[in-house]
């Protein structure tokens, strides 16, 4: 797995210079505009504890690093309680009619957010070399660390603000993220570099590692073109609507 370490490095500096990553470092944007996507980004993170629980998960573990998945699982798969706390800490708690729920969060602007649950799925749930899924939770916790980093700088400004400790979109999200699986081991990551894979295992895991990278950019990307269209305070609104009801009246 050295080689498919290597490439999550290179794919991780990548992914740090997305329109993404940088709308979240614009300190121009108020704190809360950059964080107004997270309404939209409710499909993954509500979902993201299906794919640990119902897809990863499997017990009891048939080997070492099935018992490694089956921990970092339940770890990785309680962080949507954090989410819905921070929706409410952060006022989308709004009453709006169910059907308008359910228009907004299979809506075009959230469309690739749900490709990318979608896309976890389909590679993950008939995958029978517990290899691949290892490579595949690498990748996402990859991109945790570098995406979760940037949101956790954007929290501390918005605690400034509320003065409230937001758990998922701060810092103590960011500090759950080692960048690997996460089990009760010494060195993880020693004990993943010394996995020996296959020359067919190597090319099939490169090519699952890109396509979650070229996922998560695609899912992140459209959130911050979210944000720019969906005022913070009116997230269930989009600004070009606002600006119609403004000429009207």
């Amino acid at each position: 797995m050295e080689e498919v370490l290597a490439l999550l490095e290179k794919k991780k500096q990548e992914f740090a210079q997305t329109p993404f990553m940088k709308f979240l470092r614009d300190k121009s944007i108020d704190p809360r505009q950059r964080l107004a996507w997270a309404p939209g980004f409710a499909p993954f993170a509500m979902s993201f504890k299906d794919f640990n629980r119902v897809v990863l998960r499997k017990e009891p573990a048939t080997s070492k690093l099935q018992e490694m998945i089956n921990q970092h699982t339940y770890e990785d798969g309680r962080h949507w309680i954090w989410f819905i706390q921070d929706l409410k800490l952060m006022g989308y708690d709004y009453s709006i009619k169910y059907t308008d729920t359910l228009k907004f969060l299979w809506s075009e602007e959230t469309q690739k957010v749900r490709f990318l649950i979608y896309n976890l799925f389909a590679m993950c749930t008939f995958e029978e070399d517990i290899l691949m899924k290892l490579a595949i939770i690498e990748a996402i916790e990859a991109t945790g660390t570098v995406a979760l980093f940037e949101i956790a700088q954007v929290g501390k400004e918005l605690q400034e603000i509320t003065q409230h400790h937001h758990p998922y979109f701060g810092e103590s999200h960011y500090a759950k993220e080692t960048g690997h699986i996460q089990a009760e081991m010494d060195d993880v990551e020693h004990f993943i570099k010394s996995i020996k894979l296959t020359e067919a295992q190597k090319k099939k895991a490169f090519s699952l590692v890109e396509k979650v990278f070229a996922d998560f950019t695609d899912a992140l990307n459209e959130m911050s073109e979210f944000a720019k269209n969906h005022p913070y305070d009116k997230p269930f609104t989009a600004i070009y609507d606002i600006e119609k009801m403004q000429v009207s009246v």
